[in-house]
């Protein structure tokens, strides 16, 4: 190869290898750490995790305090919203397939300390009272 020719080729790998390098890092900066994620809200939240606080059969509404969260939700159930206790089934022999049971249940059934999971189908981020629940399970 000419000395013309090396020097094209190097100077050419240079310039590949600092685009690459410099596109990562432009990449990089643009992204939010995972410290800014947690500290600040969902734009959009469509269920969560909590422990059922209190019980309102009368009125149909749980009292529900979000996992790692101070605030106390008012989750207001319809006609429409499924009640569903999830149980985990003995432990499996080996090579036997898991599969928890789910029974449908009626309000009364839930308790206070019970771990649910709300599934909504409106956004509530940020909210403190929601009525919109698709269903909601008891956590075995």
């Amino acid at each position: 190869m000419k000395k013309n020719q090396i020097i094209t080729l190097i100077v050419l790998i240079v310039l590949i290898l600092g685009g690459v390098i410099g596109w990562a890092l432009v990449k990089k900066a643009g992204l939010p750490s995972g410290e800014e994620i947690s500290q600040g809200e969902a734009e959009e939240l469509f269920s969560l995790t909590a422990v059922v606080l209190s019980i309102d059969t009368e009125n149909n509404f749980l009292m529900v305090k979000p996992a790692e969260e101070e605030k106390e939700i008012k989750v207001v159930l319809s006609d429409t919203t499924k009640l569903i206790k999830v149980e985990l089934p003995e432990t499996p022999s080996e090579g036997a397939t898991f599969t928890p049971t789910q029974t449908e249940v009626e309000l009364s059934e839930f308790k206070a300390g019970d771990n649910v999971f709300i599934k909504t189908t409106e956004n509530i981020a940020g909210k403190t009272e929601f009525d919109s629940v698709s269903f909601i399970h008891i956590l075995p």
